[in-house]
């Protein structure tokens, strides 16, 4: 066999080395992506469940800064003696999602053993919710013989956690410390020690202080513009198998170039910061909110499109009434709105997105503050922005 010269087996070696590591990348991302567009249903292995629980979290985690002030997390391990986990899962989860409120609270899979629940509530009652939710399975898990014990951890956010990450994890350690073997097999995270000398002067809200990869916008809020479609592209995929419509606002702030020239950037900041809470402030704890530019925000809401209309233009009376005072200054700014629905203009994000867009578009062509419903036949510009594709 003739062998290849040294500098060509290095080149080779090197040439597979990257070959590798772009394959694997390519590999990686893909799978999170095929995941995302999943249904509950079509989640197959521990990973999935793993990352589907993740993007749940992260969704509550998106609404903190609107109506809800917190939520609890919780993680219930059982044991068995069957060596097919998954059946007793799937009858556990089962079990779960008749304990807790189907319109607010969310149940999932989890490693291979256990079953999650994200309890939408302010942090002072996920304590004697967890316990409750532990008393209840005790009394009714012997509908489920294979299940010879059981154990649940929870904790709640902010107290234990301000991302993703740090919220599982906590509940994760929790269920650690409880016992199969008690009669009430539950273990609560305990506030977290803190120094005596050292104040408190940390905003809650500011999870980028935590979390340089958080999935909320340190500025604004709501979602970044990184994993706006991702998010927004499940939450859709959820209403549809709910049957019901959906309504996709683009909310564009007006002239704020204007602003920045005017009163300087750090001006401009404090408006889109601004609007932003009126958005959030004007809508209902279900609707999803994300920034996918600089001044433009989308907000997917599970209602009808004259609902969605109507939410328009809440926000955008509001935003005309407000005055915004930085550094002595006296700011007033608009928003203008498109709006699109399902099924009336698509079933996916990127129709949904085009159409909302398109009708943003017309409305700043005609440089007024209105509220337009995507129209088909009169609103065919090309949405320039395609994060969310």
């Amino acid at each position: 066999m003739q062998q290849l010269p040294l500098a060509e087996a290095g080149q080779l070696l090197l040439v597979i080395a990257v070959s590798f590591g772009l394959i694997t990348l390519i590999a990686s991302s893909s799978r999170f992506h095929r995941m995302i567009q999943l249904s509950e249903e079509e989640l197959t292995s521990v990973e999935d469940f793993n990352d589907f629980f993740f993007v749940q979290v992260t969704r509550y985690l998106s609404k903190i800064n609107r109506v809800s002030s917190g939520f609890g997390v919780l993680v219930i391990q059982f044991e068995t003696q069957q060596t097919n986990l998954r059946p007793v899962q799937e009858q556990l989860l089962g079990l779960l999602k008749g304990l807790i409120r189907e319109e607010c609270d969310k149940a999932c899979l989890f490693h291979e053993n256990c079953v999650t629940a994200i309890i939408d509530t302010e942090e002072e009652n996920v304590p004697p919710l967890s316990k409750r939710i532990a008393k209840e399975l005790a009394e009714s898990i012997q509908t489920i013989p294979a299940i010879t014990a059981f154990r649940l951890g929870s904790s709640s956010f902010p107290m234990h956690g301000l991302t993703s990450q740090a919220m599982i994890d906590s509940t994760a350690q929790a269920m650690e410390s409880a016992q199969f073997d008690d009669p009430c097999p539950v273990f609560i995270t305990p506030p977290p020690e803190t120094e005596d000398e050292e104040p408190e002067t940390e905003e809650i809200g500011e999870l980028s202080k935590e979390d340089k990869n958080s999935a909320i916008d340190s500025l604004t809020g709501v979602l970044k513009p990184e994993v706006i479609g991702s998010y927004m592209r499940k939450y859709l995929s959820e209403i549809r198998q709910k049957k019901k419509p959906a309504a996709l606002l683009c909310v564009g702030i007006n002239r704020i170039d204007d602003i920045g020239h005017l009163h300087g950037e750090a001006a401009a900041d404090a408006t889109i910061a601004e609007v932003s809470k009126v958005i959030q402030l004007l809508t209902r704890d279900s609707d999803l909110i994300g920034r996918y530019h600089r001044d433009d925000f989308l907000v997917l809401a599970p209602c009808s499109l004259e609902q969605g209309k109507m939410i328009a233009i809440r926000v955008r009376e509001a935003v005309q009434s407000e005055v915004l005072l930085f550094d002595g200054k006296r700011i007033k700014t608009s928003i203008s709105a498109g709006i699109s629905g399902h099924p009336e203009h698509g079933r996916t994000l990127r129709d949904l997105f085009r159409g909302s867009y398109a009708a943003l578009e017309t409305v700043r062509d005609w440089n007024t503050t209105s509220c337009l419903v995507y129209d088909p036949n009169q609103h065919d510009k090309k949405a320039r922005y395609e994060q969310t594709s």
